[in-house]
């Protein structure tokens, strides 16, 4: 990346920069609006992002911290960075990116400006202690916070509920994407994925994570097997996987393929027929919103952010997560009725183009940025 002492300097901070949601927004972000500001990156150097940005960084405006964890000895090391590299703006994106932003503040003792986007205010994760103490370090970490993004309506309702910031505090920017059209056509891309090409498929995009709820995803599959038409794509990896093909195995299910991590995940969407979320919680999914512009027809649970790119009865149907059966029940209605599989669908896209590309995004960030350096002239 080129520096100019004419521009703004950023620095993004994340503790994850892996397969996943939050890792992407930041290098939508940083893609978009690298000619216009001086970035500086602190996260680890994992693939596929870290590495990339460690690549096009340089060594001097990358600084590496541990995979979500906090580390004394890196928050001093990391003010010596931002002091080094004159940092003006430090965007967090997620909570343990938000301690190590809003402590450098603290020791900075300056007026440099902390944005903490939050990716998700999962504050039902918790046990009743946990609850009790997050909500008083957030609160306490608010005075250090200028702004918060929240990447849904629904989250930042949640935090406003919880009285982690007052509302003129925050300002709600969607996740979005760069919008392209489809390309090849289902059963092109069934026989170039080597998929079943007399199966409906439904697909699920996911970091195998005990948030993301795959094993709810299994019992749909099972609930679904005897029907012998319905096939479950699950494409992604991560720490749960194991179990999950152990849960497979189990049940003795054909129904479903664990496809693992793939970069054209894309042709994944095209190729299926309806795609399904059973998160326990969300930000605001970018597989989501990725299946949205492309016209797929969505079951998802009736939880923060999935509720927010999948309107009940409009471009998908919601359901509880208690409540498995009703969500085959609604694989199985959309699949069977083309009229509201083509109507969803279409719904979808118009969904899309009105709340998630990527200009949107960029330009309200952008806005941000500016605007948040204004007060302090």
């Amino acid at each position: 990346m080129d520096y100019s002492e004419n521009k703004i300097n950023i620095l993004f901070i994340t503790l994850r920069s892996g397969w996943g949601g939050a890792p992407k927004h930041i290098d939508l972000i940083i893609r978009n609006l690298t000619s216009e500001y001086n970035i500086s990156i602190a996260a680890p150097i994992e693939k596929p992002y870290g590495e990339e940005w460690y690549r096009i960084s340089g060594k001097g405006n990358y600084f590496e911290l541990p995979h979500r964890k906090f580390s004394i000895v890196k928050l001093y090391e990391l003010r010596k960075f931002i002091i080094r590299n004159n940092i003006q703006i430090i965007h967090a994106h997620g909570k343990g990116a938000g301690v190590y932003a809003r402590l450098s503040k603290l020791l900075l003792i300056s007026r440099v400006k902390v944005i903490l986007t939050l990716h998700g205010f999962h504050i039902d994760a918790y046990n009743s202690l946990q609850k009790r103490l997050y909500l008083l370090f957030e609160k306490l970490l608010s005075n250090l916070t200028d702004l918060f993004i929240n990447v849904s309506q629904g989250e930042q309702n949640v935090c406003i509920q919880y009285n982690i910031y007052k509302k003129s505090k925050a300002k709600v920017i969607y996740n979005a994407i760069p919008q392209i059209e489809p390309g090849s056509d289902k059963i092109i891309l069934k026989k170039k994925l080597n998929l079943p090409e007399d199966k409906i498929l439904i697909l699920s995009l996911v970091r195998f994570s005990y948030m993301k709820n795959i094993e709810a995803t299994i019992n749909i599959a099972e609930l679904l097997k005897e029907e012998n038409k319905y096939f479950f794509l699950i494409v992604g990896d991560g720490e749960e996987k194991q179990n999950i093909e152990n849960e497979i195995r189990k049940k003795n299910l054909n129904n479903v393929n664990l496809i693992g991590y793939k970069t054209n995940s894309q042709d994944y969407i095209n190729a299926s027929d309806i795609y399904l979320s059973t998160s326990r919680w969300e930000g605001l999914p970018y597989s989501l919103i990725e299946a949205c512009m492309f016209g797929l027809p969505a079951v998802v649970t009736d939880v923060v952010g999935n509720n927010e790119v999948v309107k009940d009865d409009f471009n998908g149907k919601l359901f509880k997560l208690d409540n498995l059966q009703s969500a085959a029940n609604y694989i199985v209605w959309i699949c069977t009725n083309k009229t509201i599989s083509d109507l969803y669908s279409k719904n979808a896209k118009k969904h899309f183009v009105k709340n998630f590309t990527l200009d949107k995004m960029v330009s309200d960030i952008n806005q941000v940025y500016k605007g948040i350096l204004k007060n302090d002239t």
